[in-house]
């Protein structure tokens, strides 16, 4: 990728004499269409806090709140972090400098250079961490900005970082998003990209503040020419065939004493090295390239860090080091086609019969074909995570057949998520009390189970940390009472929208789950906001979520829209 000073001078390098008297086709457009995403709090059957908001100009922006015409992600904070299904990094060297937890990637009308983009966030902002650019000549991503997360405040806000300026032209943006420092869910209006039609033309003074300072035109190849033309490249390097042929290529002039070390050593030292580091390290020599490619470095890999440049030669590469691969990190790879679902299918014919874990995240090449060779290849698998929000559960029928067969055949369950699954009801929840182990439970918004709250008494284990209810209305203080003695260990509680509720059993819940450390009583009619800052005051270890519903000055909206807003 050019850096922008590079790119800056190929704009002012022109033949033209005129060029400098031509003004720029400046183009400004909001978004098209979605193209992926990672999460969305909303529904596939409804438009409310989904990513298909992102479509147009803004529709809430000055005004500050809870919207349901926004795109909301599905997490705030570090609480998912914390939750026992939480992801663990299989090989955490690999880590940027500002993790990603989300994406949404977006498509505009116009190809363009981009010389500009807005983010228009109204609520709970300052989660963007990248933006990208897609090259359409290139078919390639280019990175134009990164930074680190920082909550704004309770402001709206237009995001418009400095990005880099890059010589390809762009209709597809990709932003990501860590929501650790938010206290709340973050919400987005629009996104805005301004950029040039053409790359033929001079930047106007108007706009030479948007980029870093410009050098000089230069003619490209001046260096290259005085190196070819004074042989100098022939009296530095050997030719290459007398350099593999020579018996006595020697490189301990360039890695010193680091060679000498054993080999036991020089592997300890690179299993902390990242993926990139070890492809670079593999590079260096011969006997560096042997124990590059050490199968004992290639146990645990997570390639999601490198979806940009991750392609099907990249796991041909990688199969020959991978036949002891134990833990596989595929998320959000294969984007704009970059993966073929049949070389999915080789690499876990070659290496993935020891495969423990195995995660597919967003992965648009999963299909049949690879969940046949997921099935007949890798049975040692223990765990396998996929999330694929254009391919929704919304065509299983009876989400209750699943819970009843995770009841009968996995009494050791830890985790399940049912959120908004619409079909699921009392019969199969009360399935669950067979797993004696459940840790975690997420039934919010399952609105078919929600009439009643009596199959809380089910649920017969005692170790659940984690439990969401969220807009499950029928739930009242008598259910909650009754699975109270074994929720001594439970640490995340969402009452969102559950209005029966009364402040009696919060204050049960609050006294006697010592662990509890997130309550969420948003919507709970029963619940005066003078409690909330009682228990506030009264429980500090425990963050209480509570709204309230405000009216959108300018729009004055639908009594069906009223925006809640965080206290």
């Amino acid at each position: 990728m050019q850096c922008a000073s590079e790119v800056m001078a190929s704009f002012l390098w022109s033949s033209d004499d005129d060029a400098s008297n031509r003004e720029p086709k400046i183009i400004e457009q909001f978004v098209q269409d979605v193209e992926d995403f990672s999460s969305q709090y909303g529904s596939e059957i409804s438009v409310s806090y989904t990513a298909f908001n992102l479509r147009g100009p803004p529709s809430n922006f000055p005004d500050y709140g809870d919207y349901p015409q926004a795109f909301v992600m599905r997490t705030y904070g570090t609480w998912w972090d914390e939750a026992p299904s939480a992801s663990k990094n299989y090989m955490p060297q690999n880590n940027n400098a500002y993790t990603s937890q989300d994406f949404v990637e977006v498509s505009f009308k116009e190809a363009v250079y981009p010389l500009e983009v807005s983010v228009f966030e109204t609520y709970n902002p300052g989660a963007l961490v990248r933006i990208w650019a897609f090259g359409i000549s290139t078919s390639s991503w280019y990175l134009l900005w990164e930074g680190e997360p920082h909550y704004a405040g309770d402001t709206p806000r237009i995001f418009s970082p400095r990005i880099k300026l890059i010589s390809d032209s762009t209709r597809i943006l990709r932003l990501e998003f860590n929501h650790k420092l938010l206290p709340y869910y973050t919400e987005l209006d629009a996104v805005l990209l301004k950029g040039l039609q053409c790359l033929d033309i001079e930047i106007p003074k108007s706009l030479s503040r948007t980029f870093d300072e410009k050098p000089k035109p230069f003619k490209k190849g001046q260096i290259l020419d005085k190196v070819v033309s004074s042989n100098l490249h022939e009296k530095i390097v050997p030719p290459m065939p007398t350099a593999i042929q020579s018996e006595k290529f020697d490189t301990d002039t360039v890695l010193g004493d680091f060679q000498r070390l054993p080999n036991e050593t020089i592997l300890y030292v690179m299993k902390y090295l990242d993926i990139q580091s070890l492809c670079r390290c593999a590079q260096v020599n011969r006997h560096f390239n042997r124990l590059a490619s050490d199968t004992i470095l290639y146990r645990e890999i997570d390639l999601r860090p490198y979806w940009y440049c991750v392609h099907s030669q990249v796991l041909s590469t990688l199969s020959n080091r991978c036949k002891f691969l134990q833990k596989l990190d595929l998320s959000w790879c294969g984007s704009r086609r970059k993966i073929y679902p049949s070389s999915v299918v080789n690499f876990l014919k070659d290496s993935g019969t020891e495969l423990t874990h195995l995660r597919m995240n967003c992965c648009k090449f999963v299909d049949n074909m690879v969940l046949r060779a997921i099935v007949t290849t890798c049975s040692s698998l223990q765990g396998y995570k996929i999330t694929m929000y254009d391919c929704s559960c919304k065509m299983i029928s009876s989400m209750d057949d699943v819970a009843i067969a995770l009841g009968n055949n996995c009494p050791n369950l830890i985790s399940v998520d049912f959120w908004r699954s619409f079909s699921l009801t009392p019969t199969g929840i009360r399935a669950l009390g067979n797993c004696k182990n459940l840790q975690e439970l997420d039934v919010g918004w399952c609105l078919q189970a929600g009439a009643s709250g009596e199959w809380l008494g089910w649920l017969t284990g005692n170790e659940l940390r984690k439990l969401f209810l969220g807009a499950l209305r029928g739930i009242c203080d008598r259910d909650l009472r009754a699975l109270l003695p074994r929720l001594t260990r439970l640490q995340q509680l969402d009452l969102l929208g559950v209005r029966a509720v009364t402040p009696d059993i919060c204050d049960a819940i609050l006294d006697e789950c010592h662990d509890l450390r997130l309550l969420d009583v948003s919507f709970c009619d029963q619940i005066p906001d003078a409690q909330v800052a009682e228990w506030r005051e009264q429980f500090p270890r425990v963050r209480i979520k509570r709204s309230y519903q405000t009216e959108n000055v300018n729009t004055a909206p639908n009594d069906l829209f009223l925006a809640p807003v965080l206290e």
